[in-house]
């Protein structure tokens, strides 16, 4: 059964915008406590960099608190680890309870039709929210335990062993017909004057690579297999199919590393020129390019894992069960490349729409208020002898100010019931593969 990209796009936009009312009587104090854990969690990460108490009395503006983190965070970081990570741990831990909360009953009622209770003052944690939290946790730790840590350790120990190697002091004599006459250089200074250097910078690193593009062409290979595409007809081909996900998944590998490095190409042109290199691409030589393809394999196997998953958490919560149920029945053959096109499509409209709202729409409701604004300082002025009140900036700075601010909670609100959505269109999609099995 395929995926309906348009169908299950529009069901979940639709979510958001139609059950507005519900999402916002169900969400707006998880949502308004959120922000609050947000901003204490800024103070509290300025208290640890600063070794005290740090309140707006310290720090006038909510803006100026996050200018000064984003300057020493970096310093709280190397200096005290480890309250700046109970400090980010705290802060996970009451956003994920928070929002499980809300987005437990509306992934319910997306996918259910299960109306969550009546209740304007809502903040209910059970087994619901508990089974969402879980399957979520469940998906990261799987993908980071099981596919980014090989990668990431393999990277760093075959790179550190070259880089050792090529460190060693070795003796070489200049002179041929005189012994006396000694130079200490290192392994890699000898190799790059023969012009080898590539054996050891880029050769060895790729090598290491090797398993992890064999594994994913496998992981390809059988994914593909016949009976994950339920429209395929004739007789199979396992050689075929090998040689087709060989070759497109080395095209694809081939194709991603040449845009990166064209992208960094482009951006380091400035740095090569102060550094002195001769050209960017010194920049780039070596481990960097062996880091790039790491880096791709890393970035394909973690996408492939977190599409394989992605439905896991409205499944665990409509069926009551951490099961996997029909989560990999529903990304199964060609359906796992609709799923990604229906991310794609969800998560463009909402960028898209916030960058409209806050630079086009924003706009137009200050040219609004600005005519208000005029038009209260010229009445205040008519009865106060030409003199504008003092109340009128104030009062209408505030106003813009929670318009703002009201806008994008709105836009919130809106972004985690098309969530919600989403996740219960799922649910009730991969239900149909069960029956259409």
């Amino acid at each position: 059964m395929a995926l309906g990209v348009f169908s299950v796009t529009g069901e979940a936009l639709n979510f958001g915008g139609r059950r507005m009312e519900t999402i916002m009587r169900v969400s707006w104090l998880p949502v308004a406590l959120l922000l609050l854990v947000n901003m204490a969690t800024v103070f509290a990460y300025l208290s640890v960099i600063a070794g005290k108490l740090v309140t707006f009395a310290d720090v006038p503006t909510f803006q100026r608190a996050q200018q000064l983190l984003s300057a020493y965070s970096g310093q709280g970081w190397a200096q005290r680890p480890g309250a700046m990570t109970a400090v980010t741990v705290g802060n996970l831990v009451l956003q994920a309870l928070l929002i499980a909360s809300f987005m437990a009953p509306l992934i319910r009622f997306a996918g259910l039709g299960e109306r969550p209770r009546p209740g304007v003052v809502k903040l209910a944690f059970g087994p619901d929210q508990l089974r969402y939290i879980v399957s979520g946790a469940f998906s990261f730790l799987f993908i980071a335990i099981l596919i980014l840590t090989p990668i990431a350790t393999t990277t760093f120990f075959v790179l550190q062993y070259v880089f050792d190697a090529l460190s060693q002091t070795v003796a070489r004599f200049p002179d041929p017909d005189s012994l006396h006459t000694i130079e200490l250089t290192t392994s890699a200074e000898t190799i790059a004057a023969q012009g080898a250097s590539w054996i050891y910078y880029m050769a060895l690193p790729t090598a290491a690579a090797i398993p992890f593009i064999f594994a994913l062409w496998i992981l390809t290979y059988l994914h593909f297999h016949p009976s994950n595409r339920p429209s395929a007809k004739g007789r199979a081909n396992p050689l075929m199919r090998a040689v087709t996900t060989l070759f497109l998944t080395g095209a694809f590998l081939a194709g991603a590393y040449w845009i990166l490095r064209q992208s960094l190409l482009q951006n380091v042109n400035a740095i090569a020129a102060l550094s002195g290199a001769g050209s960017p691409g010194e920049l780039l030589g070596g481990p960097v390019s062996a880091f790039l393809i790491l880096g791709i394999v890393a970035y394909l196997l973690f996408g492939y894992f977190n599409l394989r998953l992605y439905p896991y958490p409205g499944v665990a919560v409509c069926r009551k069960s951490l099961a996997l149920g029909n989560t990999l029945r529903l990304s199964r053959g060609w359906n796992i490349i609709r799923l990604q096109i229906i991310l794609i499509l969800v998560s463009g409209f909402l960028l898209i729409a916030q960058f409209l709202i806050n630079t086009y729409a924003l706009n137009w409701i200050l040219q609004t208020i600005s005519v208000l604004y005029q038009a209260a300082g010229a009445s205040t002025r008519l009865l106060n002898s030409g003199v504008t009140a003092e109340w009128v900036q104030p009062v209408f700075v505030w106003i813009w100010n929670g318009v703002k601010i009201l806008v994008n909670i709105l836009w919130a609100f809106f972004s985690y019931g098309v969530a919600a959505g989403l996740y219960g269109r799922l649910y009730r999609e991969s239900e149909r593969t069960l029956d259409n099995a």
